[in-house]
């Protein structure tokens, strides 16, 4: 180990390989124009309902994810990222990317789809245990597909577009048609020498695309897992899908300021005789600040500048966090008794984040949701959900 170290910091001078990003530590390996990183995280949570509240007190690995990922021929790269959630084991990412000019990137592969402010973000560095319900349950997230990407050389323009199955995550073509995903992020201060504005950035993303498949018994959920919205048996979808979002992020120092709306509409549900269309829209608005005086990164996770060390009164880095959101479903698929369950919900979510050192996250966040009729669930009904969630997160 001690002489990959010393060749490692010698090469380091030396090379000109480009280091992916968002792996940015781990353990790695370097050869003659190679880079090979190992990257890995898990997140043990731990959901606390009230009494009056549905669902189930529960402890669960809600993630666990290992990455291997790096560069060959300097140029070119790679990802093989597994993941093992709630027990179960699939291909998360398997991508190479041409990266032989910084302005235009091509990626080709089983990837994240350029979509939605929040769903890029990793769920290792999210502020709270989850993200928001429209975001978590009608963002375009992992797709099989080819995509150009890049940006210019002052970072003003961050674009993406790509072309994809449209089937999600590990799942084979229902149709010939294809799903068209763009996304563009500005950043109109990124050149300018003021620190006040500096890090603001405005986002949209597009998804246009065709669907045939069965949607029966489709749920869209809470985070800990209690459907809100259920499709009925027989449903099946044949016909367009269209969503759009808009967001913006702005960070300044230890502070943080985002939101982000998005629609999503799918047209031709059927049953029977019965055709309908189904739409949803909604949007959140989040805040941190670390109180500890740490600056906070963007797309990086937060390192504190004293990590825990009792003995010499060190004790990491605290960070407040708070979230609302509403959430709009639509009420023709229950006129046509297609689905049950609600037509829209509120949340607020207050959070504390604790950043124990560079690898260890303790989060603990208390989430309201408010329901406009009441939701059925093991032969109870509730209008609202009370919900302590605690989360640790380590990660090498």
């Amino acid at each position: 180990m001690f002489l990959i170290l010393l060749l490692h910091l010698e090469l380091r001078a030396q090379d000109t390989i480009p280091r992916p990003g968002v792996f940015d530590e781990g353990y790695f390996f370097i050869g003659t124009g190679d880079v090979l990183k190992f990257k890995s995280y898990v997140q043990f949570d731990g959901y606390f309902p009230s009494h009056s509240s549905p669902g189930f007190s529960e402890f669960l690995i809600r993630r666990a994810r290992f990455a291997a990922t790096g560069f060959f021929h300097q140029q070119f790269r790679y990802m093989l990222y597994g993941r093992y959630d709630k027990g179960k084991v699939e291909l998360n990412e398997a991508f190479i990317e041409a990266r032989h000019l910084s302005f235009a990137r091509l990626r080709a592969g089983q990837f994240k789809v350029p979509f939605s402010l929040s769903n890029l973000k990793s769920s290792s560095q999210l502020d709270l245990v989850s993200r928001s319900f429209i975001v978590e349950n009608f963002s375009p997230n992992y797709d099989i597909g080819v995509m150009v990407f890049g940006e210019d050389k002052t970072k003003y323009i961050d674009y993406a577009f790509g072309v994809f199955n449209g089937a999600g995550l590990n799942k084979r073509e229902s149709n010939n048609s294809k799903t068209f995903i763009s996304r563009l992020v500005i950043s109109p201060f990124s050149a300018s020498k003021n620190s006040f504005l500096k890090q603001l950035h405005i986002g949209g993303s597009l998804a246009i695309g065709r669907q045939k498949n069965d949607i029966s018994n489709a749920t869209y959920k809470l985070p800990t897992e209690v459907p809100v919205f259920v499709f009925n048996d027989s449903i099946r979808q044949n016909g367009n899908i269209s969503v759009y979002g808009l967001d913006f992020e702005w960070l300044v120092k230890g502070f943080s300021l985002k939101g982000e709306y998005l629609h999503y509409k799918a047209e031709s549900l059927a049953s029977n005789l019965i055709l309908s269309n189904f739409f949803a829209n909604g949007f959140y608005v989040a805040a941190t600040f670390i109180i500890t005086g740490e600056v906070k990164p963007r797309n990086e996770k937060v390192k504190p500048n004293r990590p825990f060390d009792p003995k010499k009164g060190k004790w990491g880095a605290f960070e407040l966090a708070g979230q609302y959101e509403k959430a709009k479903l639509s009420s023709t698929p229950l006129l046509f008794n297609l689905a049950k369950s609600l037509g829209e919900l509120k949340a607020v979510t207050l959070g504390i984040n604790w950043y124990v050192n560079d690898d260890i996250k303790l989060v603990f966040n208390y989430s309201k949701h408010l329901f406009n009729h009441n939701i059925k669930l093991e032969d109870k009904y509730y209008m609202n959900s009370n919900t302590l969630l605690i989360r640790l997160q380590y990660q090498f």
